[in-house]
């Protein structure tokens, strides 16, 4: 175990001591021994009701400093350096620029210096495992400490098509792979999301969902309204929503009172819009922009089912944000979803392939069958309950103090 010459205690147990009083007990103080952790993020990290906010980082970020010394370095959260409080936990901003090799090189070296002021730490952890998850690796190994990276993403996706994914460029595949080579452990959020990793060539060590925050997404025991869908989900080409309007468009054929919420970012100006109007479903569409999670929240609880149509999707929490309101989710074979649907009692349906209508008949298989839909929806609410943002803080914490002890 690392000697971190901590500000507030003196002492730590042995590695033999930790392991037969549970990981990271200390008997002289009767408690859990709080680490020195630092984060590596890409961003997401304002304050709590910004556009900028990565929901699982905050709960990470929230959860952990309420009990360890957490440090957060965002790797070009801002174009300029900076710091800033969030929750218990110190943020700096290390700027990136234009992502040359210049710029990788310099943050890799800020982010060592910065994860080592005010003594070693016992852990690194990059969230994606392209720039933060490198550089993160790379500093731990200066400091001759426990590194864990996350693939989060699309690090290792390629979709040349649409210009999406970490494997379309050699030197971000080149880190992704040098972090999870280098790092004491590699975690995904789902299933399908390792075997997506492990057919790259790559590996990874554990499975650690990214959980919903269930303090604002739950069932409220209201009645969904009749054939509503939501989506969710910023607008953007790996989403696919011009495949999600072109499916509704065919749903509206046997469902001709059914609508569907969009809730996200817009990043394509209008095209999905225009789409829509073109598909003379504009009536039956509402685009809601960003929405706070209450907002959201209170969207899902009267939704019949949530309806994903990704190119590629690690883990979405919005899959799982849905489950908690009782909702379960249609879609392509992306992470959540794919989990859900081999489940021995599924919680999710997933499309045979990527035509609108193999999408549309999906959805409204599920829309004319409700005794399957309850069941879909109590199957993934169960899990989403068991499995949520406070899980992922407390399964990281336990994975970094299990790495700790068998350095």
């Amino acid at each position: 175990m690392t000697n971190c010459n901590r500000r507030s205690w003196s002492w730590r147990p042995s590695v033999s001591v930790v392991a037969s009083m549970g990981e990271g007990y200390d008997p002289r103080l009767g408690q859990t021994v709080p680490m020195r952790i630092v984060l590596v993020v890409p961003g997401g990290v304002d304050p709590p009701g910004s556009q900028r906010v990565i929901p699982f980082i905050h709960h990470l970020i929230g959860d952990l400093s309420s009990h360890h010394d957490v440090k957060v370095i965002a790797v070009g959260h801002n174009t300029e350096r900076g710091s800033w409080s969030l929750f218990n936990a110190n943020v700096v901003n290390v700027p990136v620029g234009r992502h040359s090799k210049t710029d990788v090189a310099r943050v890799v070296r800020q982010v060592s210096r910065i994860a080592g002021r005010g003594g070693r730490p016992d852990v690194i952890h990059g969230l994606w495992v392209n720039l933060p998850g490198f550089a993160a690796s790379l500093a731990a190994r200066r400091h001759r400490c426990v590194s864990v990276v996350s693939v989060c993403g699309g690090e290792y996706a390629n979709h040349p098509d649409i210009g999406y994914g970490g494997g379309l460029r050699r030197g971000t595949l080149l880190m992704a792979r040098a972090a999870t080579r280098s790092a004491t452990a590699v975690t995904a959020a789902t299933t399908w999301m390792s075997q997506h990793v492990a057919d790259r060539g790559g590996h990874v060590d554990e499975i650690i969902p990214l959980g919903a925050d269930i303090s604002i997404f739950r069932g409220t025991g209201q009645p969904h309204d009749a054939n509503r869908l939501v989506h969710i989900g910023n607008i953007n080409r790996v989403k696919d929503q011009a495949l999600l309007m072109r499916a509704f468009r065919r749903v509206l054929d046997s469902h001709p009172d059914a609508t569907l919420d969009v809730a996200g970012v817009d990043t394509l100006d209008g095209e999905i819009q225009s789409l829509a109007a073109s598909l003379g479903i504009d009536q039956q569409v509402r685009f809601h922009g960003y929405l706070q999670p209450a907002q959201l929240a209170a969207i899902l609880e009267r939704a019949t089912v949530h309806v994903l149509s990704s190119r590629h999707d690690a883990g979405p929490v919005s899959v799982l944000e849905a489950a908690a309101c009782g909702v379960p989710t249609i879609g392509t074979r992306v992470g959540h979803v794919a989990d859900f649907a081999a489940m021995a009692q599924p919680g999710a349906v997933v499309v045979a392939d990527r035509r609108p209508e193999a999408l549309a008949a999906a959805v409204v298989a599920v829309l004319t069958d409700e005794a399957r839909r309850t069941a879909l929806a109590r199957k993934a609410s169960a899990w989403a309950i068991a499995h949520d943002s406070h899980h992922t803080s407390r399964s990281f914490e336990s994975l970094y103090r299990r790495l700790i002890a068998n350095r």
